[in-house]
């Protein structure tokens, strides 16, 4: 039986997503496993919306920390109204402000999946667009950012996705290796994503979309997901464009597969596991107890890893020699990403650098001997300074230098990279926060968070992104008449799309200061292959 965490009563249902009318008159669609009944929408009077469709076997007993396996077939007619259990996370302090609940109802049998068609029987096919949900790759679900039901007005057909998380999603451990066909183990995660587009590309025909024009798109970690997954060959033949938001792989270093077991050998150590078959004794421990375990042991690495499968080398390394899935890609960051880390409005606790000598402190705590470089490259004269300073730079380390180079590795490879700079600021309590991270999607899915302040420009904001997004999905290019034009990048120092309450062409901002953050990230590459 799935072990279950429920830590909110109840799933959410989308007041739009209330079914139409009796029930015969619900949209029905055949699937590999069976039949699936959905919901007539007001704004899809020829689609619907299809929910909780199971895509896999669910990861539970003997199958917690294993392969995706196919899913079981069902019997009768299964009832796509209602959104499936997110996957086991602890609860997040981002949910009263973007969901307006303080947890989510959760369950271990989580490997479902949610697609939203503007016509179940189009005389052309109608392009797709697969989301990998952000969160750290520890929380979130295919339920938010609610984005299939907006962008599928625009007539593409919207598939959201959960994937296993944290500890479930990439905890490696040498037992479980050992029981791998593959030999590996962690980055289990990801194997639930490729599950999930091969689930698309056998049946999305079914719902009016096409399999062969398929674009991954993603935010924060579920951006770095779809970096990795061009990185993957086991993805390399599932979609044909990328779309990445705030994150991305080119600029990470994960550990091999030897390192990352060390994780799950010292889970089974604070746990008390020990005998002969420990992973047979951690599968048996309830989920609420495993994830407090890997909650409080700071030593338990729960990142991807290189091993060998899913990623054969580092993917920076990939990128570098151009043997990614080689596709067209739209690619940008905020300009103030990191500050929402620290904002009560989410109940950020993030560090923040205060003085001159606590900021050299920290660069010297990251960047080592590269710290000096990298304080000649963003100085500080005062300590009034130290703030704002600290807030750019570090945004353009974790954020833009990394999508700056996925722009530069595509064009090098002889595909558009389409490179944006989002640079909106709202009011209120977000107004000192600029453009902070995950504040596009509140555009994209036209659902703001609870606190955020209405402004007349927000909806013009919405209209650029979602025209150009959408845009790029049909097309691979984002260039659509009524919006500006927005040039691919070109060369090391091309231009970007500045996305605010400007938009248009720009040089990309500060990028001749990141040739300390690419010599920081070629020390470490380096290391990690020796």
């Amino acid at each position: 039986m799935a072990m279950r965490i429920v830590v909110a009563a109840g799933l959410m249902t989308l007041g739009a997503l209330a079914p139409v009318g009796e029930s015969g008159r619900r949209p029905q669609v055949a699937v590999e496993g069976g039949t699936v009944e959905g919901v007539r929408l007001a704004v899809l009077p020829d689609g619907g919306g299809f929910l909780g469709i199971p895509f896999a076997a669910q990861p539970v007993g003997p199958l917690r920390w294993r392969e995706t396996q196919a899913a079981p077939a069902w019997q009768g007619i299964r009832d796509g109204s209602k959104f499936g259990p997110a996957c086991p996370q602890r609860p997040s302090l981002w949910l009263p402000e973007m969901l307006g609940v303080r947890a989510m109802a959760t369950d271990e049998a989580c490997l479902y999946l949610n697609v939203w068609t503007p016509d179940l029987h189009p005389r052309r096919k109608q392009p797709v667009f697969v989301w990998v949900h952000g969160g750290g790759n520890v929380e979130g679900s295919g339920e938010w950012p609610p984005l299939g039901e907006t962008l599928a007005q625009h007539g593409v057909v919207v598939v959201t996705i959960n994937y296993r998380l944290g500890v479930f999603g990439f905890l490696a451990s040498p037992w479980a290796s050992a029981e791998s066909q593959a030999y590996v183990s962690g980055n289990y995660g990801h194997l639930d994503q490729i599950e999930a587009l091969r689930w698309v590309r056998r049946n999305i025909a079914r719902f009016g979309g096409d399999p062969q024009v398929v674009t991954i798109g993603g935010e924060s970690s579920g951006a770095l997901d779809v970096c990795n997954l061009m990185a993957s060959p086991l993805a390399a033949d599932l979609f044909q464009r990328a779309l990445m938001q705030s994150g991305v792989c080119v600029d990470s270093v994960y550990p091999g597969l030897h390192a990352a077991e060390a994780s799950g050998e010292k889970l089974a150590k604070d746990l008390g596991v020990a005998g002969s078959a420990p992973l047979q004794a951690l599968r048996g421990i309830t989920a609420e107890k495993i994830l407090a375990a890997a909650a409080a042991d700071d030593a338990i690495d729960l990142e991807p890893n290189v091993d060998g499968w899913v990623l054969p080398e580092q993917p920076a390394v990939t990128f570098a020699r151009g043997g990614e899935t080689r596709v067209p890609v739209l690619v940008g960051s905020n300009e103030d990403e990191i500050s929402i880390f620290a904002s009560p409005i989410v109940g950020g606790r993030s560090y923040r650098p205060k003085t001159v000598a606590e900021y050299r402190a920290w660069l010297e705590r990251k960047f080592g001997t590269n710290a000096d470089a990298v304080f000649a490259a963003y100085p500080v004269h005062s300590d009034a300074e130290v703030g704002q300073v600290f807030v750019t730079m570090d945004t353009d380390f974790d954020f833009g230098f990394g999508a700056w180079l996925v722009a530069k590795d595509t064009t090098r490879v002889g595909w558009d990279a389409f490179l944006y700079h989002f640079t909106y600021v709202g009011k209120g309590a977000f107004a000192g926060l600029g453009a902070f991270h995950s504040e596009e999607n509140m555009f994209l899915s036209q659902r703001y968070w609870t606190s955020w302040v209405a402004d007349p420009e927000d909806a013009a904001m919405s209209r650029t992104l979602i025209g150009y997004w959408v845009q790029f999905v049909k097309t691979g290019s984002p260039n659509v008449a009524g919006l500006p034009a927005w040039p691919a990048y070109v060369g090391d120092d091309g231009e970007c799309q500045e996305l605010g309450r400007r938009v248009g062409p720009e040089r990309v901002p500060r990028v001749r200061r990141w040739a300390i953050f690419q010599t920081y990230l070629t020390g470490r590459l380096q290391k990690s292959v020796n």
